[in-house]
């Protein structure tokens, strides 16, 4: 029986030697000269395909729309366009200058066009002695146009074969008549040129009147008594003065800015003067007396 069991035994440990490979020593044995295994990849499974690059999903995939110009617009906070804001300092001081103007630099600027002006001076008369020089006139013209004057009524009476006054200043566009107080008839008329009329012939009570409109001069004569003359001075300007009998005389209210000033003397040359407002200069002329004046 024991011998049987020792067969078995040896039986059952041949089988499992047969069954198992040897396996060599790692460290006894040199490494095998045949070529190393190289791991093959793995192959993808045949029902998933392959993912394609990311730089070929990004081109394949549409472009979103941009979003409108007015929600971009609402989006960001309200500005002014650049168009509408207001130029830098410099350039709007570079853009109000204005050359220079042949005025006084006092007189071209607002405040002074504004506010008014006076201007005084001296008429004279050389040559010959004019009398009272309080018959004179002097008027200022601004270069934008005078202030017209206000009309009036006014009279020349007819009287000892005489006109009286012997000279009459009136506001343009004034109405002058001309009554007669002498018992004799008169004929009342002028030749100046661009002011002539003929009031025709009339009696004593009667008073023919004319509207004078014409700027300057005129002289009035009656047709029956030819020794008989008056003179009518017209002023177109609102700004105007009577000298005083030592021809002093002075203009206020005066605007701003270049314009002419006039002078007057029934027995001398008129004479203009080119003035600019505001100045503090007088204007004092000496204007020459007429042929035959009296002395």
């Amino acid at each position: 029986m024991r011998l049987i069991a020792l067969f078995l035994i040896a039986l059952v440990l041949t089988a499992g030697c047969a069954n198992r490979a040897p396996q060599p020593e790692r460290v006894s044995l040199p490494p095998t000269p045949a070529e190393p295994v190289r791991p093959q990849p793995a192959a993808a499974p045949a029902a998933v395909p392959a993912s394609p690059p990311v730089a070929e999903a990004v081109a394949a995939a549409p472009t979103p729309p941009a979003p409108p110009v007015a929600a971009q617009v609402s989006a960001a906070p309200a500005v002014a366009p650049p168009a509408l804001l207001p130029p830098p300092a410099e350039t709007v001081a570079a853009a109000s200058t204005s050359p220079a103007q042949p005025i006084p630099a006092a007189s071209s600027t607002r405040p002074d066009s504004d506010t008014p002006h006076a201007l005084s001076g001296r008429l004279a008369v050389a040559g010959g002695e004019a009398g009272d020089l309080s018959a004179g006139v002097v008027y200022f013209v601004p270069d934008s146009g005078a202030k017209p004057p206000a009309p009036g009524r006014f009279a020349i009476y007819t009287q000892g074969k005489r006109f009286d006054p012997p000279l009459l200043v009136v506001p343009l566009g004034s109405t002058v008549a001309f009554p007669n107080s002498d018992p004799v008839r008169h004929n009342v008329h002028s030749r100046t040129p661009g002011a002539a009329f003929d009031l025709g012939f009339y009696g004593e009570g009667e008073a023919p009147a004319r509207v004078f409109d014409r700027p300057g001069l005129v002289v009035v004569n009656c047709n029956v008594h030819r020794t008989m003359q008056t003179q009518v001075f017209v002023v177109p300007s609102a700004y105007q003065a009577r000298p005083d009998a030592s021809g002093r005389w002075r203009i206020e209210g005066l605007p701003g800015g270049r314009g002419t000033l006039h002078l007057w003397h029934p027995r001398a040359q008129a004479a203009t003067v080119i003035v600019a407002l505001p100045t503090s200069q007088g204007v004092d002329r000496m204007l020459t007396a007429l042929p035959g004046a009296a002395r």
